[in-house]
């Protein structure tokens, strides 16, 4: 196990590097650019050439990067353009309203699509099977903020059954806070619960048709054992190598999600970054967010080594 880590280490070295660089240029390639956003849109081109200037910017990309990714490796992503903030201090702030609105998405997608998969694959070609599929084709479908606006008109505008917006704090009570979680979780996990059935039913239906299978059930082990001690077990490790997938989707939607429910998170202040060219806060926010799911993809690796030592390599 002690290889796999580092080998796993050694090649997402390379991929974090490669991700920070294509980070920095596309901002640095954005139209207009960080001096002219901190100076306005009536400056004059001598106005923007001194502040390029004097905040450095004229000099060669490669010593910007550089610069830029020591600073990023210690935390110091700058300040805000505009509130002279420190990046990392917002990012700190925001951050665990993101963590919780990806981490429960992932939670409810798992113990939706798992066992629904399950039973699909268990009754395939049938009813249930042919119901599953498509409602699973149609979470795939559905985009995640059509589907957010939906569900606050009818569950929290017209029904009054949930809040519409905002998470409220935890001071005032955890069941208000997980009320005011539920619509978005649900709205975020709709497409990764249809993603997780399908990969789960795919795996069942091919470890309920291997040969250990069919041996086990001919020495007449009881069926319940072998589906969920033999056949779970492997079924269940295409949907963990999906993980590291869903959990950027998830991060990525928490974009939209939090725009549509006014969720002060990460997504949120990207968002607003964007809209208000504050280039740093963009990639501060952008590089926290891939070196999350960097992250994430490493433990899966990790998982699916400890589940199948095949695939240790």
């Amino acid at each position: 196990m002690g290889r796999l880590i580092l080998r796993r280490l050694l090649t997402l070295l390379p991929t974090a590097l490669l991700g920070s660089a294509m980070l920095f240029l596309l901002v640095q390639l954005v139209p207009g650019g960080v001096a002219a956003a901190i100076a306005g849109s009536n400056a004059t081109p001598e106005v923007i050439a001194q502040l390029e200037h004097e905040l450095g910017l004229d000099r060669p990309l490669p010593v910007q990067y550089l610069e830029w990714l020591r600073n990023a490796v210690v935390g110091d992503f700058g300040r805000s353009l505009f509130d002279r903030r420190p990046i990392l201090a917002a990012i700190i702030e925001r951050l665990p309203l993101t963590a919780e609105l990806a981490g429960f998405a992932l939670i409810v997608a798992l113990l939706i699509g798992v066992p629904i998969g399950v039973a699909a694959a268990t009754r395939r070609r049938g009813p249930l099977d042919g119901a599953i599929t498509g409602l699973s084709g149609i979470g795939l479908a559905i985009p995640e903020f059509w589907l957010a606006m939906l569900a606050v008109n009818l569950l929290a505008l017209r029904w009054g059954l949930l809040p519409a917006t905002g998470i409220a704090p935890l001071a005032d009570g955890l069941g208000a806070h997980l009320a005011s979680l539920i619509l978005p979780v649900l709205t975020l996990a709709s497409g990764a619960s249809a993603a997780v059935t399908r990969f789960t039913r795919s795996g069942m239906i091919e470890a309920l048709d291997s040969p250990y299978t069919r041996t086990a059930l001919s020495l007449g082990l009881p069926r319940r054992q072998v589906l969920f001690h033999f056949a779970l077990r492997n079924a269940l490790i295409p949907v963990v190598t999906i993980i590291g997938l869903l959990a950027g989707g998830l991060l990525g939607g928490a974009v939209l999600v939090e725009e549509v429910f006014a969720i002060p998170g990460l997504g949120d202040m990207f968002v607003i970054a964007v809209q208000q060219k504050d280039y740093p806060v963009v990639q501060g926010v952008a590089l926290v967010l891939t070196c999350a799911v960097i992250g994430i993809n490493l433990a899966v690796d990790l998982i699916c080594g400890f589940l199948d030592p095949r695939t240790r390599g």
